[in-house]
């Protein structure tokens, strides 16, 4: 493999796997490419001799008729070997093209092909990092390359030819020392597909390239150069109040919204000198009103002319990258000066690169951890903010773990990689930000310190209903009595002297040995006494825990005032903990500063082995430390801890959280800041509740707040169907049988793309084997939430079928956005109440009755009318949409409550109660009429 190879590009298309197991070849596509151009091709549809499978046939839309008369394998053999003999073969999966291939070759008579082979697919993972997705079409739309007729062979074969092109251009482009460290790692790749780097390198000593001005080498790693954030000169610009000075500013394609500019008219005038001071605005901007763009608009005037920063604290990660990504190039183009923008998020997210050099120098057999190594060398030449995000892993893959970040507290200023480091780079560079965006668990656990660097920001609170579940969960504390002991384990197995991998047989000689055994011993007591405390904390809620319901993990509620007596009964033992904590602590950093006194004595491995150990004990210090704030903790009515314990008792964890956020959120966030917005789409469950209010802290008769009103025309676009005859819901087998039967009549008579959403995962697994395995089968792709794979999967596959079916519940009530062909019937299974069963639940229900409050009317009803809302605003995202919902619980027709929840809903949305045959019926007859009307 060479500069003047040429590489044969192959697609086939095939009956099967296997061809010992009588699958054969349909069609075959070959481009021969040579010094980056294609020289040659050649394509062949090929008579297998037998049926071609259904799933086939849909897939490549190739039929019996097609190659009916078309040559046999065996005519085309001679040809087909003639022009591949002394190429390099290519293939988007090699794995199954070559073997399958080859395999063709040597049942017509032909020896196996004996050269060289390479992966387009291995290829772009590594190559082009950042994509989120590697199959074929995802890559070409990405690249724009036109890919007409996916699964054609030949089609397939040219554009993964154009793909191979571009990715030896960038092969091309990368720097010596990367492409030296990526030889070095002596991956384990497809075939020959390794070699591409060992031959890249070879071309680049040749060549002499010089580094490019964006990059940078430091201690044999290339790194991207950071830009500038804040342009040196800003013009000044005043803020266009009226339609016509707001008109100048969008471009030609944008849509004109009264709504969204009385939105932006409405931030810009409440930060006016003459408004009055520290009142907190709540905006309600329904979808489609431009929420979004109605906030960051104003504040960026407000931001360029006082010089104050912005700080945009949205729900998710995914919806920061949204921002990041999308709204910002919208918003800049409106606007007369230049923005810039951070995204911060926590520490974990973000690569550091002295741990990952060091992982370098370990040998993995782990071929993914190879991969991903290779993956994070050519990103790195890319990402100027080292956000791990970028990369798009599906999973966790457990290398990600090595390189993550720490936290600036963990930084060597002595390192190499010290002055480069992303996130403390990313820090220095915050104040230069226009927009600093955030996420809400970011947000309540960095508020202060956020607020003085960037000196009482403005805030903008995105998302706003789910501010208070953040806050409360970034007040949890848990110690998990068994992680902790697994831990203590692991470093002891460390320290023993018997452990022929252990530190004893690195670390020989005095004071070592001393140091090590003294450590082992500690840590020893430590792990005993441990076990000592967990077995008295289950033994002292033996009563309760033998009286609740058997199952793997049970949870019991602990008493504040049962709580503290344990805790003071016991306080003698929590001393000998802390003790030998100390000393671990002390024992520990001893060690750790004879050992990097002879830094030059250890190989790569050992300095390794000793840096786990240090990461294991400071697993364990921080968890120590989390259950010496529960001990002590003094009783709170805003605090409740509870017990986690296997049906064994050999697995414990105690969790304390906050249950109310009362105080909290004024005190510790929006003191920092300039007087929040709160918006959302949904954010009032009625104009009469105190629900929000009490929910983001904040007093009614002290807070602005402005409801937009939507644009859509629901009346034409939507109906909304409640079905009067759904059994009791708690009769679960008879309620999911008639969700199943109910889907089913839905599913048949409307082939739409459907969202159908749950309460459970359990009813979602329940009900999806009823629609995949009993009865009749449904000719449609039905995707599971807990079943299909995760939500960005789920949601992208559910996009590229047509029609397909997916059952999701948690998260997919709210925050997806699909295209108006995309979803057209919503099927709500049941009123999105909390399960009252739940401890957190039950403790803040118990706090209210102790106010004197109603649970159900002040928490219950008004959260569950808001998920609602939230379902249901699903459906209709553009005032192109049409579409039918339909909810599969009774409750909304038949009890008072449910005539409360509806009024919540768009009042031009038509309600019709009825049962599943009218339903049914109804809803096709709305498909028929807007198929009309579409096609007019």
């Amino acid at each position: 493999m060479d500069a003047n190879s040429v590489y044969a590009v192959v697609d086939i298309e095939t009956t099967g796997t296997n061809v010992a197991e009588g699958n054969r070849t349909i069609q075959i596509g070959c481009v021969l490419v040579q010094n980056g151009r294609i020289i040659n091709q050649f394509s062949s549809d090929v008579n297998p001799q037998m049926a071609i499978p259904p799933a086939i046939k849909n897939l490549t839309g190739i039929s019996d008729a097609q190659v009916k008369k078309a040559p046999l394998f065996d005519d085309i053999a001679g040809t087909l070997y003639s022009l591949l003999t002394d190429t390099v073969f290519v293939a988007h999966n090699v794995n199954f093209d070559f073997p399958f291939l080859n395999a063709e070759f040597e049942r017509v008579g032909y020896p196996a092909l004996k050269i060289e082979a390479i992966d387009t697919v291995t290829l772009s993972q590594i190559l082009l990092p950042s994509l989120s997705s590697f199959r074929l079409h995802d890559i070409t739309q990405t690249l724009n390359i036109n890919h007409v007729h996916p699964h054609s062979a030949d089609d397939d074969a040219l554009v993964t030819a154009e793909l191979l092109i571009v990715l030896f251009k960038k092969l091309q482009t990368l720097p010596i020392v990367t492409l030296q460290r990526m030889v070095e790692i002596g991956a384990e790749l497809p075939q020959n597909t390794a070699a591409v780097f060992e031959w890249a390198l070879t071309g680049a000593k040749k060549q002499h390239s010089a580094l490019p001005d964006d990059l940078m080498v430091t201690n044999s790693m290339a790194l991207r150069r950071v830009r500038q954030l804040r342009p040196d000169h800003q013009t000044a610009a005043s803020y266009p109040k009226t339609k016509k000075s707001k008109l100048k500013h969008y471009p030609k394609q944008f849509e004109w919204r009264a709504d969204q500019a009385k939105m932006m008219n409405l931030i810009y005038r409440h930060y006016q000198p003459d408004q009055p001071e520290n009142v907190p605005l709540i905006v309600e901007a329904p979808t489609g009103t431009g929420k979004t763009l109605g906030y960051m608009f104003p504040l960026a005037y407000l931001s360029q002319s006082t010089g104050r920063q912005a700080v945009i604290a949205t729900d998710t990660v995914l919806l920061q990258n949204q921002l990041a990504d999308q709204t910002v190039p919208l918003l800049q183009r409106m606007l007369p000066f230049e923005i810039s923008v951070a995204v911060v998020k926590g520490n974990q997210h973000y690569i550091d690169v002295s741990r990952f050099v060091e992982a370098l120098g370990t040998d993995s057999r782990s071929k993914q951890s190879q991969l991903i190594k290779l993956r994070l060398l050519v990103w790195l030449t890319e990402t100027e903010t080292g956000d791990l995000d970028e990369l798009h892993f599906r999973n966790d893959p457990p290398f990600l773990d090595v390189v993550r970040h720490r936290g600036l507290n963990q930084l060597d200023e002595t390192d190499a990689f010290y002055e480069v480091d992303f996130l403390r780079r990313l820090y220095q560079r915050l104040p230069d930000a226009m927009f600093v965006i955030v996420n809400h668990a970011f947000l309540v656990q960095r508020a202060q310190s956020l607020g003085r660097q960037l000196r009482q920001p403005f805030l903008v609170i995105d998302e706003a209903q789910h501010l208070a579940d953040y806050a409360m969960r970034s007040q949890r504390q848990r110690f998990d009595f068994q992680e902790i002991t697994n831990l203590t384990r692991h470093m002891n197995r460390r320290l023993d002297a018997d452990n022929e991998h252990g530190l004893v047989k690195i670390l020989t000689g005095e004071p070592y040995h001393s140091q090590l055994a003294m450590l082992a011993t500690w840590t020893t007591e430590f792990d005993r006494q441990l076990t000592a405390l967990s077995a008295y904390l289950i033994n002292a809620y033996q009563e309760q825990l033998n009286g609740a319901k058997q199952q793997p993990f049970v949870e019991i509620a602990l008493d504040n005032t049962v709580w503290q007596t344990f805790v003071a009964s016991r306080s003698g033992l929590f001393e000998q903990l802390q003790i030998l904590m100390d000393k671990l602590h002390a024992g520990l950093a001893t060690l750790s500063e004879a050992f990097e006194k002879e830094t030059d004595r250890w190989l790569v491995s050992e300095r390794q082995s000793m840096t786990q150990l240090q990461t294991d004990f400071h697993k364990i210090e921080g968890s120590w430390s989390t259950l010496m704030t529960m001990q002590q903790q003094e009783s709170s009515e805003q605090l409740m801890h509870w017990l986690t314990v296997s049906a064994d008792r050999q697995h414990l964890i105690l969790t304390a959280s906050l249950i109310s956020v009362k105080g909290f959120l004024t005190n510790r966030v929006y003191a920092a800041f300039k007087a929040p917005i709160f918006t959302g789409a949904t954010l009032f469950s009625s104009n009469r509740s105190q629900y929000l209010y009490d929910e983001l802290d904040l007093d009614r008769n002290k807070t602005k707040i402005r409801r937009m009103k939507s644009d859509f025309n629901f009346e034409q676009q939507a109906q909304l169907y409640v079905s009067t005859e759904a059994p009791e819901i708690s009769d679960t087998p008879a309620y999911e049988t008639y969700l199943a039967k109910a889907l089913k009549q839905l599913m048949k008579a409307s082939n739409r793309p459907t969202l159908v959403l749950f309460n459970s995962l359990s009813t979602v697994a329940s009900v999806y084997e009823r629609l995949t395995v009993e009865g009749p089968r449904i000719n449609r792709v039905i995707l599971a939430q807990g079943i299909s794979g995760g939500k960005e999967k789920m949601i992208k596959r559910f996009m590229d079928e047509d029609n397909a079916v997916l059952l999701g519940a948690a998260t997919f009530w709210e925050g997806i956005d699909l295209p108006q062909d995309k979803l057209q019937l919503l099927v709500i299974t049941r009123l999105p109440f909390d399960a009252p069963e739940q401890l957190e639940v039950k403790a803040r229900y118990n706090q209210l009755k102790a106010a004197g409050k109603s649970p159900f009317y002040n928490l219950a009803l008004p959260k569950a009318t808001l998920r609602l809302r939230q379902g249901v605003g699903r459906l209709i995202r553009t005032s192109d949409d049409y579409g039918v919902v339909v909810v599969l619980d009774s409750r909304l027709a038949t009890h008072q409550y449910g005539q409360t929840m509806l009024k919540t809903l768009p009042t031009s949305l038509p309600v019709k109660k009825a049962g599943l045959t009218e339903i049914v019926k109804g809803t096709q007859n709305f498909f028929k009429i807007h198929r009309s009307s579409a096609q007019d």
